[in-house]
C-alpha cells in the first residue's frame, strides 16, 4: 500500500485546487475572513477589534500615561481574524519563523501605527511616548526609526512615521537610524521573549537564595545581640522576665533587639513597630477571633518559632473599595484589608521562618511593599475553600516562599502585582487554586507539589509577562497549569490525573518538556490566534491528548522536533514519519482503540486531514504535530507519574537549562546571547539549542 505524505507537494497542489472550490462554496457557513487583494484592499479596523499578539498592553504599569508601544495590524490570507501586534518588531520577527504562514497564510495587507503629529518622545525611563497616534498607513509606505533611545518594556522598539521628514526629526532628537519596511523585515531585534523567561529561571532561583541568605544574616546579626543597654531598652528581652506579654516586649524593644518567647500559649494580639526579631521556642499566640493576631508595621522584622491561631474571620473589607475604582484597585483594597495570622503593612524585609498558622482567613497578608521571605511556613485553612481565604495574600509586595505547606483554604498563595516573586519547594493540598497570580510578572513557580486542587494547581490570570513555571508536580486537580499573559515559560512540569493537564493560554510563550499523563485532557489550546511553541512534551494515557477551541490551525512542533503522543506511531509507516492530529477524531483514538489504526491509514481520512490543513473553515479548532517523536522525551518521569506511591517529581531542570542556554550561546551566529549573559535574546529556541 502506498503511503501518501500529508505534506507532499504533488498531492498538495491538487488538494489546494479542490480546497479553493470548497472555500468559495463554504465561506458563508465557515465564517472565515475572505478578501481578494486584486479587487478589494481591506481598510484598517479599530485596534480593539483585532486579536492581539506580541507584547501585552498590560505588560508593565510603566505603560500608563503617555507611554506607548507602536502597533501593527495584519490581514492574513487564511485567517478570518485581523491580527494586532503590540510592537511592530514582533510582527517582523514572525515573518521568518516558519510557522506563521503555515497557520495563518500569507499577509495580504499590513498597516502600522504612525506618530507624525503626536508629539513623540521618550520618557525618563526610556519608554517611547506620544500624545496620540495619527494614522494607520501601509507598512511599506512608512519610514521607521530603529536603535533610538525609545524602548518598550520588552526591549528595543521601532517607531513608524508616515513622512520621512518627521522620522528624521525624531532621530535627530532621540538618536537612531532610518529604515524602510524591507530593512525592518530583515532585521533582528533585541527584545525579550519566552526564551528570556526560560534563561532567567535559574537566575531567579539564585536570586531567591540570596534573599533568603540576606534575611538570615540580618536576623542572625540582631539575634546575636547581647543584653547591652541602649536607648529604649535591652537588646535581648525575654517575655515573662523582662515584659509580661509579647506585645509589651515588642513595644519596649529598641531597634534590632530580639524578643525571646518561651514555650507556652499567649492569648493576645501583637503589634510590631520596630525592626526586631521575635523568636519563639514552642510558643503559641492565640488571638480572640477578631482581627489579625500579629501586625507588623516596620522594616526588617523576623518572626520565627511560633504557632498562631484565633484569627478573625474577615476575608476582605468591602468598605475599603472605591465606589468608582477599577476592578484591579478594588480587589487590592478589599483583599488587602482582611484578617490574617500575620499582617504586614509597609514592612519590607520581613522574614517569617518556622511558623504555623491555623486560620479561616489569610495566613500571611502582605501589602504596600512588604517584600518578604516566608520559609518553613505552614498554613492550615478551612476544610471547604468557600469558608476560608488565602494561605499567603501578597498585594504589591514581592514574596519569596520556600519549603512551606498550605493545606485547605481558598488559595495557597495569592499574589497581586507582586512582580519578581518566587514560590518553590512547597506543597499545596486541597486548595481552590494552589498558586494564583494576578497582574504578576517575572515570577518563578518551581519544584512545588500540588494535590487535589478544586480548580487548578497553578493559575495565572490577567495579562502578566515573563513568568517561568518549571518543575512542578500537579495531580488530582481540576487543572494542572493555566497561565495567561505573554512570553511565559512552562517547562519540565509533571501533570497527572487532572481534569486538564495544561492550557496554552499565554501568548508568545514556550511549553516544553512537560509530561501529561492520565489526565482527562492532556492540553487545551485556548488562544484564538496561536503564537506559542509547544514542543518536546509527552502525552501518555490521557483520555484525550489535546483539545482546541475556535481559531487557526495550531502547529505544535519546532522544525523536526515535535511532541511524543502515545499512539501516534501506530500504523503502516515508520514511527515519527506521519503527522499526528490529536484533535482529529481518528488520531485521538489511536492510543485507545486498536481498530483506529486501520482507519487512520485509509485514503479518505488522509484526504480529509490534508483538507483540514489547507481550508481555513475546515481546520478551525485543530492541532497538528508534523514531527511526532516516536519515543518519550522523559520516560522516567512518565513512570513516576503513573506510580501512585511515587514522591513528587522534580527533574534537574536548572542543570538542563544551563546546558541548553550555554549551547545556544556557543552556537549563536548573529551575535545574540542569552539573558544569562546579561543580553536579551531574540525569538524562541528549541530545547536542543536550534532555532
Amino acid at each position: 500500500m502506498a503511503i501518501l505524505d500529508p505534506y507532499g507537494d504533488r498531492f498538495g497542489r491538487l488538494l489546494v485546487a479542490v480546497a479553493v472550490l470548497a472555500v468559495l462554496a463554504g465561506v458563508a457557513t465557515a465564517g472565515a475572513y475572505a478578501a481578494d487583494p486584486s479587487t478589494a484592499t481591506p481598510a484598517p479596523v479599530a485596534y480593539d477589534d483585532a486579536v492581539e499578539l506580541g507584547l501585552s498592553s498590560e505588560t508593565d504599569e510603566l505603560m500608563a500615561g503617555s507611554a506607548r508601544i507602536p502597533r501593527a495590524q495584519v490581514f492574513y490570507s487564511q485567517l478570518q481574524y485581523v491580527v494586532g501586534y503590540n510592537g511592530v518588531e514582533s510582527f517582523a520577527a514572525s515573518l521568518d519563523d516558519g510557522r506563521t504562514e503555515r497557520q495563518f497564510g500569507y499577509p495580504l495587507v499590513v498597516y502600522v501605527e504612525t506618530f507624525d503629529g503626536g508629539n513623540p518622545g521618550v520618557t525618563d525611563d526610556g519608554l517611547f511616548e506620544a500624545e496620540r497616534s495619527t494614522d494607520w498607513v501601509p507598512a511599506d509606505e512608512a519610514t521607521y526609526v530603529a536603535e533610538s533611545a525609545a524602548h518598550s518594556p520588552a526591549g528595543e522598539t521601532v517607531v513608524p512615521f508616515a513622512e520621512r521628514t518627521n522620522a528624521e526629526l525624531f532621530a535627530a532628537e532621540h538618536g537612531g537610524r532610518l529604515l524602510d519596511w524591507e530593512a525592518v523585515r530583515d532585521r533582528s531585534f533585541d527584545v525579550d521573549s519566552a526564551a528570556t523567561a526560560r534563561s532567567m529561571a535559574p537566575a531567579r532561583w539564585a536570586a531567591a537564595d540570596r534573599r533568603i541568605a540576606d534575611a538570615e544574616a540580618s536576623a542572625g546579626d540582631r539575634h546575636r545581640g547581647n543584653r547591652s543597654t541602649s536607648a529604649g531598652g535591652d537588646a535581648l528581652i525575654v517575655v515573662g522576665e523582662d515584659a509580661p506579654t509579647i506585645d509589651a516586649a515588642a513595644a519596649a524593644a529598641p531597634p534590632n533587639a530580639t524578643v525571646v518567647v518561651p514555650a507556652g500559649t499567649y492569648e493576645e494580639t501583637v503589634d510590631v513597630n520596630e525592626s526586631v526579631v521575635i523568636a519563639g521556642d514552642g510558643a503559641r499566640i492565640r488571638g480572640d477571633g477578631n482581627g489579625s493576631v500579629i501586625t507588623v508595621r516596620a522594616p526588617n522584622v523576623t518572626l520565627s518559632g511560633l504557632s498562631i491561631d484565633g484569627v478573625g474571620n474577615r476575608t476582605r473589607d468591602p468598605e475599603a473599595a472605591e465606589e468608582d475604582g477599577t476592578w484591579d484597585t478594588n480587589i487590592q483594597l478589599g483583599y488587602g484589608h482582611g484578617d490574617a495570622g500575620i499582617r504586614a503593612i509597609d514592612a519590607p524585609g520581613l522574614l517569617v521562618d518556622d511558623v504555623a498558622i491555623e486560620t479561616n482567613a489569610s495566613g500571611v497578608l502582605l501589602r504596600e511593599g512588604s517584600d518578604a521571605v516566608l520559609r518553613d511556613l505552614r498554613v492550615d485553612g478551612s476544610d471547604d475553600w468557600r469558608d476560608g481565604f488565602m494561605g499567603v495574600t501578597g498585594m504589591e509586595s514581592r514574596v519569596t516562599v520556600v519549603d512551606s505547606r498550605f493545606e485547605g483554604g481558598r488559595d495557597g498563595v495569592y499574589l497581586h502585582r507582586a512582580d519578581g516573586s518566587v514560590i518553590r519547594n512547597s506543597t499545596f493540598v486541597g486548595n481552590r487554586y494552589g498558586t494564583h497570580l494576578m497582574y504578576t510578572g517575572d515570577a518563578l513557580i518551581a519544584d512545588n507539589a500540588f494535590r487535589n486542587a478544586e480548580f487548578g494547581g497553578i493559575t495565572v490570570m490577567t495579562r502578566p509577562s515573563g513568568n517561568a513555571i518549571v518543575g512542578n508536580d500537579v495531580r488530582g486537580s481540576g487543572a494542572g497549569i493555566q497561565a495567561s499573559g505573554t512570553r511565559s515559560y512552562v517547562g519540565y512540569n509533571t501533570l497527572a490525573d487532572n481534569g486538564l493537564g495544561f492550557s496554552t493560554s499565554a501568548r508568545g510563550s514556550l511549553y516544553e518538556r512537560n509530561v501529561a499523563v492520565d489526565n482527562e485532557v492532556g492540553a487545551h489550546a485556548t488562544t484564538v490566534v496561536p503564537s506559542s511553541r509547544v514542543v518536546a512534551n509527552d502525552f501518555v494515557g490521557n483520555e484525550v491528548h489535546a483539545e482546541a477551541g475556535p481559531g487557526a490551525l495550531r502547529v505544535w512542533a519546532v522544525g523536526d522536533r515535535g511532541n511524543h503522543w502515545e499512539g501516534a506511531s501506530v500504523g503502516l509507516h515508520e514511527p515519527g514519519e506521519r503527522a499526528y492530529r490529536p484533535t482529529s477524531p481518528v488520531d485521538a483514538a489511536l492510543h485507545r482503540e486498536i481498530a483506529a489504526a486501520a482507519l487512520r491509514e485509509s485514503p479518505a481520512v488522509v484526504l480529509l486531514d490534508r483538507l483540514r490543513g489547507t481550508v481555513p473553515g475546515a481546520r478551525s479548532g485543530s492541532v497538528v504535530d508534523p514531527s511526532p517523536a516516536p519515543k518519550p522525551h522523559a520516560p522516567e518521569r512518565i513512570a513516576a507519574a503513573t506510580d501512585p506511591d511515587s514522591e513528587p517529581v522534580h527533574p534537574d531542570w536548572r542543570r538542563e537549562l544551563d546546558h541548553t542556554m550555554n549551547a545556544h550561546d556557543r552556537n549563536a551566529t548573529d551575535g545574540t546571547r542569552s539573558r544569562l549573559s546579561n543580553v536579551r535574546t531574540r525569538g524562541l529556541v528549541d530545547v536542543g539549542g536550534r532555532r
